[in-house]
């Protein structure tokens, strides 16, 4: 008689079994039933990744664990190219790794239109005023900012025009691709592009290195194969202060993976 459990079935039950190995990588804030609830969100969703790379796939939520982000479009999202699937962190995700490093009170990031009013202020009193036109068309991009204000109160100001922003996006061989984050959330990958830069000059401990690394590495600018082979790890970061290493991501991965497998 043949099974009657559908892939997606399957999965979502081999997430809820994998239970212990994502307590292992969260952090201890975050609740492993509402991970394990958004994940399988984002499989009924988009259907499609189950046919992608299962080890990818499986690195995607392992990863996702490992840095404290619910794969839910929002904190980080789950992009698939080609076979394989590529683990993005969003600008809210990122925001959220900055905030749980306990030295950023407020951070922002925002893009500027041609027909907003825009001020902006070098010198001893930095300063930025930027009022968004309410009603009607805002125009083109023109720039890109951040601000963040430490929990020591201090103030740091970052402003990218749109040709920077470019430079960013062009180092991506995948940023033309209908599927590139670049083409589906453009606003996000810039506000993403500014805070990434911003937080080079913040206090450091190893949640924010983690931000300041996050797009270093060129596996990240080319997310076409991201199979097990791969040499470095392009995104996750956070593992020094959650405490896994990257070993014991691949290893629960795998450990995904066979079980999969074993009740295909």
């Amino acid at each position: 008689m043949t099974s009657s459990i559908t892939p997606l079935v399957q999965m979502q039950g081999t997430l809820e079994k994998m239970a212990e190995k994502f307590s292992e990588a969260l952090p201890r804030q975050m609740d492993v039933n509402k991970f394990i609830s958004v994940a399988k969100l984002t499989l009924n969703k988009n259907p499609r990744l189950l046919q992608a790379d299962k080890t990818s796939l499986m690195q995607t939520f392992m990863k996702a664990a490992q840095d404290g982000l619910y794969l839910d479009g929002k904190e980080a999202a789950a992009v698939q190219y080609g076979q394989s699937v590529q683990y993005i962190p969003m600008v809210e995700g990122i925001i959220k790794v900055l905030h749980n490093s306990g030295l950023i009170k407020t951070i922002s990031a925002e893009v500027v239109y041609e027909n907003d009013f825009f001020d902006y202020e070098l010198g001893t009193a930095p300063k930025i005023t930027h009022k968004p036109l309410i009603v009607g068309d805002r125009g083109k991009p023109m720039c890109v900012y951040a601000v963040a204000i430490t929990t020591n109160e201090g103030e740091y100001y970052e402003v990218m025009n749109m040709d920077q922003i470019n430079q960013c996006r062009q180092v991506s061989k995948a940023s033309s691709s209908p599927h590139s984050p670049w083409v589906k959330w453009f606003d996000q990958m810039a506000k993403k592009t500014v805070i990434h830069r911003i937080a080079k000059r913040l206090p450091k401990n190893d949640a924010i290195s983690s931000v300041v690394t996050i797009d270093d590495e060129p596996n990240f600018q080319q997310a076409v194969n991201v199979t097990p082979t791969e040499p470095k790890d392009s995104l996750s970061r956070l593992r020094d202060s959650i405490g896994m290493e990257q070993e014991e991501v691949e290893q629960a991965a795998n450990d995904l993976l066979e079980k999969y497998n074993k009740e295909e």
